[in-house]
């Protein structure tokens, strides 16, 4: 037998390696695209996760607090606050909900004392925190994070007193 000889061509291997070449290239263009995609992704999802948890927070705490003149807009160190009225053993508590230094923070305090705003626990940052009540019992809230995000809702109070309807 006789044993023939395989002659390599230039131009196949040529094209073997620019095949090669331009999977590799289309694989590195996909992990570029998909990097990018996956941090507009994860950006996206911080930015609702903070607005969302504060929502679902001022909600809860609203909630809780959904009697009769345990609802209230009022002012600490002169920022503007969200006020809840808790009473135990006879004693009012207010629990003040306001932004302070680009921190939306909660105090909870007696209600004959005086309270500082730099005393507050932080809650979320937010940029700005809006809070108006249009008519008793009905609340608007807007919410803006560090990045411009923007969230507003309303709520509004069933256990309102006879006098302010």
């Amino acid at each position: 037998m006789k044993k023939r000889l395989i002659t390599r061509h230039p131009v196949a291997e040529l094209a073997s390696l620019l095949l090669f070449g331009i999977f590799v290239l289309f694989l590195l263009l996909m992990l570029l695209f998909s990097a990018r995609i996956y941090q507009q992704t994860v950006k996206n999802t911080n930015a609702e996760n903070t607005l969302g948890t504060t929502v679902s927070y001022l909600t809860t705490k609203f909630r809780q607090h959904d009697t009769v003149n345990g609802i209230f807009t009022g002012k600490l160190d002169n920022l503007s606050a969200l006020c809840f009225r808790d009473t135990l053993n006879d004693q009012d508590y207010i629990t003040y909900i306001y932004l302070d230094q680009d921190n939306l923070k909660e105090l909870f305090t007696s209600g004959s004392s005086s309270a500082n705003a730099s005393a507050g626990t932080t809650i979320a940052q937010l940029s700005d925190f809006q809070i108006s009540e249009s008519r008793p019992g009905f609340y608007s809230f807007e919410l803006k994070d560090s990045e411009g995000n923007k969230e507003t809702f309303y709520l509004h109070q069933n256990s309102v007193s006879k006098e302010a309807s």
